[in-house]
């Protein structure tokens, strides 16, 4: 388990350079750092920045105090949104600010508002705007009383505005924070991102995206076994198919489209889902995407994953270029290759279609696919990526088809993976895989020989 400190720990450690060893400030934050670093600890979750100056904190301790006196008593809406306005200025200057912000109390203010302006639709937007910016990055002051109001405003019938910045709300509170996504699970938040499927907006539905994609994520350094699967399992039980239908609904949507891939692909952790995405009409909505964003590379990137996803799958696989998915395969990457991230996500996806699979080499033979693996190849000779990703793609392709080698020889490959052998150590067994397979003059070494003699007739080596 990786060491984490919290973050007083550090600012003591600071304090005490600055305090004990005379240290100018800037010295000690250094020093601290060097400290902690050396002992293995992470601090990626530490701000590693000097505090807010005296001055600075006495101010916004005093614009929290008026805060909680305006919530209180009969205040003008625009009153309590200005004041709510100067608080969230304030969290927008940086993390340390943030810090100071959410140690003066600013964050059980806030929950005030909410409860007590309930139904007071602009006051809500600008208090959950000024929540999403206080706790960005410090996720550590949700509490039960916050997850109970993030699902009281997720009902159908609340400001479309307000639901969205709730939504964007729960997603800050998940990221880098364990707890908090096991809390807003186990409140039953699936029922209301259930709920809100039907909603006809693309804007609400890629902010439920968004959450779902957040309560999978496996982010936090301080938990040693969090539950990113366990919740993966149970969103893709129950709303897989209908994810999987919405590609059709806003095909024509690339924003939506883009991340809608992204969500089902960090959903896949079963194979028995992919086969929910397959008989759910998945596959044949894929082919469209890639076709009607051919152009496209965020797109085609995530298809690709998906594709790879679903290839896990053997009955996936195996009816996956039956249809129309080979050309789509061929003309995206081709199209596409002058992305690398692209380029390396497609010759993925086809090694993982390949693999033990002579039918479904064949169907990308005869879509000129390897024609385009070696144009990448031949784009990115100092890639070590594009040439690993393309060599096993190109050894799965020929190794139970090797009627194909002949075409990948005078397209150039050997050469290729000759050069690639010198300049590559590293992914030595990969290149030598694909040689091989090739029929290419290949040397393998011998890891390991032993050195035996001749036996005596005692049974002793000579």
């Amino acid at each position: 388990m990786v060491l984490v400190i919290s973050q007083d720990t550090f600012d003591n450690a600071v304090r005490e350079n600055i305090e004990d060893l005379g240290l100018e400030p800037e010295e000690a934050l250094q020093e601290a750092v060097k400290q902690f670093e050396s002992q293995g600890v992470d601090l990626s979750s530490i701000i590693k920045e000097l505090s807010i100056s005296p001055s600075v904190k006495a101010n916004i301790e005093t614009e929290i105090t008026k805060l909680k006196k305006l919530t209180k008593k009969d205040t003008p809406d625009k009153e309590l949104m200005d004041q709510m306005e100067i608080i969230k200025e304030e969290c927008d200057k940086g993390l340390v600010n943030r810090v100071g912000v959410g140690k003066a109390g600013a964050y059980n203010a806030l929950l005030d508002v909410l409860e007590v302006k309930k139904s007071y639709v602009a006051v809500e937007r600008t208090c959950l705007k000024t929540l999403i910016s206080l706790m960005n990055k410090q996720p550590d002051l949700l509490d039960e009383r916050g997850v109970k109001l993030m699902l009281a405003f997720l009902n159908i019938k609340t400001d479309f505005d307000v639901k969205k910045l709730t939504l964007r709300w729960i997603k800050s509170c998940c990221v880098l924070h364990e707890n908090n996504r096991q809390n807003i699970f186990d409140a039953n938040i699936l029922d209301k991102l259930k709920d809100l499927l039907n909603d006809g907006s693309s804007d609400i539905l890629r902010e439920v995206l968004a959450v779902c994609r957040s309560l999978v994520l496996d982010d936090d350094v301080r938990v040693e076994f969090g539950k990113a699967h366990e919740h993966a399992r149970i969103i893709a039980s129950e709303i897989l198919c209908p994810l999987t239908q919405l590609m059709a609904r806003f095909k024509g949507d690339e924003p939506f489209i883009h991340d809608l891939m992204l969500t089902v692909s960090a959903l896949m952790v079963r194979t028995e889902f992919c086969k929910k995405v397959h008989d759910a009409g998945g596959i044949e909505m894929i082919a469209e995407v890639m076709n009607y964003f051919s152009g496209n590379e965020r797109i085609n990137k995530q298809c690709f994953k998906l594709i790879k996803c679903l290839a896990g799958n053997d009955i996936c696989k195996a009816n996956m270029l039956h249809k129309n998915m080979a050309p789509a395969i061929t003309k995206a990457l081709t199209v596409n290759k002058g992305n690398v991230s692209t380029a390396v996500s497609g010759l993925t996806a086809i090694a993982a279609l390949t693999l033990r699979s002579p039918e479904n080499s064949k169907t990308l033979f005869e879509a000129d696919i390897p024609a385009a693996i070696v144009d990448i190849m031949k784009m990115y000779p100092d890639n070590k990526e594009v040439q690993k990703s393309a060599s096993r793609a190109v050894r799965n392709m020929v190794s139970r088809s090797r009627y194909q080698n002949k075409t990948f020889i005078e397209l150039g490959i050997d050469e290729i993976l000759q050069s690639d052998l010198k300049k590559f150590k590293d992914i030595e067994y990969d290149i030598k895989a694909a040689l091989r397979d090739l029929g290419c003059n290949v040397k393998f070494n011998e890891e390991w020989t032993g050195k035996g003699g001749a036996l005596t007739t005692g049974g002793k080596l000579s």
